[in-house]
């Protein structure tokens, strides 16, 4: 298991462990995989594990103030919108219906009310403990942008998840479904989780992640009443049940402690005894196949009225769960109102019906320029509009201003449908270096007043370096606490864990730009760190050179392929707008040691790797701007360091330029360079032949050739060697020593 996994579910959330606790057994795998997803999610890093148990131990300690002050029937909650994202292939999605999925909406009503019909079966001795909430549940009747919704979304994806790929179903970019607001809506993600036993997996309160990802993802064979024939155990709707008492705080009733009875699921009752009893496991089946409430007693509640294998929060089939206590009606409600991820959604109204407008034009966001984003002095701004009006948008003005400058207008034509929106690219706009500040609105939609005109503007704030001219050596050794340097920009789409200034590590002197993607659990996701733009007139060559430290984690040839780092070095001309890849390394290429450690990399200074580029190739002898990226590709596998960035020119010898190419040195132990002056397009084939007439050593082109060719003849006799050079039209010939 990866990076020091924390062993049990229970250590995480502060539950009671025993010394001889078991990891989740398969048969505890039948309903829920909450515990397995938080399993393989949270590793043993300090910060992250100390900022949980903070979390929820703040949590639990609102909870018990909770129910001693109030019972769960005391407090009213607002309506909670919900949002059900189906992310499934064709043939699911007609399966999946609209009628099913509302039902699931009527089985949490019922549910969480405690007016469920099957009610009936909690035998006396705990009706006294029947929780009823007053928690109501509806579909989304407005989308996060105010407009008319039906709280479904259809994503068609053939994809089938698991535990561990779950949290892809919430993600756009890989073929899912981004989660609406989470301050405004519950997010619920119905998928195909195959043929493994995990029909629901939640996210808890607390939970210090992203919290785009904080919601509960369900197999489609278990949403709603009569989802499926296929498992008629699980058809009546309890699965979300179940998972949405984890999604506010609930824990399994049994207190997964592995078989014995020393955990704790924590709800307790007004005068703060424990109002589930004490549970050894997770039941099975349905014990109570007559329906008349039978008494099932175990090691921990040996005598009657036994076990509440009744309770929502237990594995037991559909038929038999009936009931929430009081003490966990008051948890859930604790947890709604005052979990900081939990109580926004209380002030939501995205479950009434929206003001409807027919001309209402808006800016998503704009495009160009970024924040974040290296800026020429000469830029082109873009926008996305979106049509929020109930009739076609045909003509709008967009008026745009620079730091403040006269208004200028561009009067975009088109046919955008409701609902839906366009990207628009503006005239130029010059700036200076500096701080900027544009400001975007929209205005008259089809020639008349905008009816809602709070949507209609954007602001950005950006930067234009300066182009330094290349006239002398440009190193940077990241020995300043500065982050980036003066200048450099780092440039982070997610928001998330990026670049970063190590103040301990470095090459030679304390101090380099790292990577923390031991603790970054995101994939398929980059980070720029990115040079100040230079310019240079009349070289020949210029060089970039930068020290590498890094190590990766997984197998990067292991069945199934798994994501592996990657290091790009990219080079732009024209502010970010296209790139040429210089360079480009992952897995074993790319690391600077030998082995694959499992813990986490901080190199020795014998662990880190001199790369250098001859950028000649890409760049002419004289060029207005350019910009270097190191873009890092992070896939969650282990820490990256760069150091002493290097960047210079040279100007090269008058004979090479008259010549065309060099064969250096041509008396030599080892090896010899083939160096030409401008990049060989035409060079098809280089051959090294010796005296005999054979070929010990041979490389091809197809119009890739470098302007620098090694050849390593250090395996080779001393003696004579021809060296053949092969170009579309002529063939060269020249010699070589090797002493």
């Amino acid at each position: 298991m990866k990076k020091i996994v924390i062993p049990l579910f229970l250590l995480v959330f502060l539950f009671h462990l025993t010394a001889g606790a078991q990891t989740i057994s398969p048969l505890q795998q039948r309903r829920c995989g909450t515990i397995q997803y938080y399993e393989q999610a949270f590793k043993a890093s300090p910060d992250f594990k100390k900022k949980f148990e903070a979390n929820q131990l703040q949590l639990n300690t609102k909870a018990q103030k909770t129910g001693a002050k109030k019972s769960a029937t005391q407090v009213l909650i607002d309506t909670i919108p919900i949002v059900i994202h189906v992310v499934a292939d064709a043939a699911l999605q007609l399966q999946i219906t609209d009628a099913i999925l509302k039902s699931q909406i009527d089985v949490l009503n019922e549910d969480f009310s405690g007016m469920n019909a099957d009610s009936v079966r909690i035998p006396p001795a705990f009706k006294p403990r029947f929780g009823k909430s007053k928690i109501v549940f509806q579909l989304a009747q407005q989308n996060d942008l105010g407009e008319p919704s039906n709280g479904i979304v259809r994503v068609t994806n053939s994809s089938v998840f698991n535990f561990l790929s779950s949290d892809n179903a919430k993600i756009s970019a890989k073929g899912g479904s981004d989660a609406w607001d989470p301050a405004k809506f519950l997010n619920i993600w119905v998928v195909n989780l195959g043929t493994s036993n995990v029909f629901g997996i939640s996210v808890f309160p607390g939970d210090p992640r992203d919290i785009n990802l904080h919601g509960f993802t369900c197999d489609y064979r278990a949403f709603g009443r009569g989802a499926s024939y296929l498992f008629p155990a699980f058809n009546k709707g309890r699965t979300t049940t179940h998972e949405l008492g984890h999604f506010f705080n609930l824990h399994h009733i049994w207190g997964d402690d592995g078989g014995g009875c020393g955990g704790s699921d924590f709800p307790d009752d007004l005068a703060g005894n424990d109002d589930t009893p004490n549970q050894a496991q997770q039941t099975e089946g349905n014990p109570d196949p007559d329906g008349i409430g039978k008494i099932v007693t175990d090691q921990c509640s040996p005598v009657p009225p036994g076990i509440m294998y009744q309770n929502f929060m237990d594995y037991s089939d559909d038929v038999a769960m009936v009931m929430f206590t009081k003490g966990q009606q008051t948890r859930m409600i604790s947890a709604l109102s005052t979990s900081p991820d939990r109580s926004p959604i209380l002030g939501s109204l995205t479950y009434q019906h929206p003001v409807i407008h027919g001309r209402d034009a808006r800016i998503i966001k704009i495009l160009n320029p970024l924040t974040s984003s290296p800026q020429c002095a000469v830029f082109s701004p873009s926008v996305i509009i979106r049509n929020s009006g109930d009739k076609p948008l045909t003509t709008l003005q967009i008026f745009y201003s620079l730091n403040g400058a006269t208004l200028q207008v561009y009067n975009w034509m088109g046919n955008l449908l409701p609902y839906t929106q366009t990207n628009v690219t503006l005239p130029q706009l010059s700036g200076n270096t500096g701080k900027q500040n544009l400001v975007i609105y929209t205005a008259n939609p089809n020639g008349g007043k905008d009816e809602n005109n709070l949507n209609d503007t954007a602001r950005v704030s950006f930067s234009i370096a300066p182009v330094k001219p290349l006239n002398t050596i440009i190193e940077e050794g990241f020995d300043s606490p500065i982050f980036p340097p003066t200048n450099w920009t780092i440039i982070n789409p997610d928001g998330d864990i990026t670049w970063e200034w190590n103040k301990v590590v470095g090459k030679k002197e304390p101090g380099s730009a790292s990577f923390n993607d031991w603790n970054n659990e995101t994939h398929h996701r980059y980070d720029d760190l990115v040079m100040p733009p230079y310019s240079f007139s009349n070289k020949d060559s210029v060089f970039l050179t930068f020290q590498l430290a890094t190590a990766i984690y997984s197998n990067p040839i292991s069945t199934p392929p798994v994501d592996i780092d990657t290091l790009s070095v990219l080079l732009t001309k024209d502010c970010g707008n296209s790139f040429i890849t210089m360079y480009k390394k992952w897995g074993n290429e790319l690391q600077t040691i030998s082995n694959r450690p499992e813990v986490e990399f901080f190199p020795s200074s014998g662990q880190w790797r001199k790369d250098s580029l001859n950028l000649s190739q890409w760049l002419s002898s004289s060029e207005e701007r350019f910009q270097i990226y190191f873009r890092f590709s992070g896939n969650y596998e282990n820490n990256l360091f760069i150091d002493d960035v290097t960047l210079y020119t040279k100007v090269v010898p008058e004979a090479l330029k008259e010549k065309g190419y060099f064969v250096v040195p041509t008396v030599t132990r080892n090896s010899f360079v083939i160096r030409h002056y401008r990049k060989p397009e035409d060079l098809r084939f280089v051959f090294v032949h010796n005296v005999a007439g054979q070929v010990v050593w041979k490389q091809g082109f197809s119009g890739n050739a470098n302007t620098l060719i090694p050849v390593d003849l250090s395996r080779n006799a001393a003696g004579v060697y021809f060296v053949n050079l092969v170009y579309a039209d002529r063939k060269i010939t020249e010699r070589v020593i090797k002493q």
